[in-house]
């Protein structure tokens, strides 16, 4: 029985680690979610490849939300709050 439940997790394994880390590219927006979620989504996709599962589908749709919201922040951060804070710095009363 023990066998089992190890060969189970062991099939799953890399669909956990790319669902994980597609969390983790949601929660860390930026540079670092976008490396995790490619990162994710090939783990996702090399679970998809060896052993179909629900988890490793969950993972490539997690992943890909993780990657498109880290670029949207991106887009947002470069474009709109850098010359917000740029144009507050140049305005800063001199001591």
């Amino acid at each position: 029985m023990a066998k089992k439940s190890g060969e189970k997790s062991n099939k799953e394994s890399f669909g956990i680690i790319g669902l994980t880390l597609g969390i983790s590219s949601i929660i860390f927006m930026g540079n670092n979610g976008i490396l995790l979620g490619i990162v994710g989504l090939i783990f996702s996709m090399i679970q998809q490849k060896k052993n179909p599962n629900k988890i490793g589908k969950a993972g490539i749709i997690v992943n890909v939300v993780g990657i498109i919201l880290a670029i949207v922040f991106l887009v947002v951060f470069i474009k709109y709050l850098i010359p917000i804070v740029q144009d507050q710095i140049q305005n800063f009363p001199a001591i």
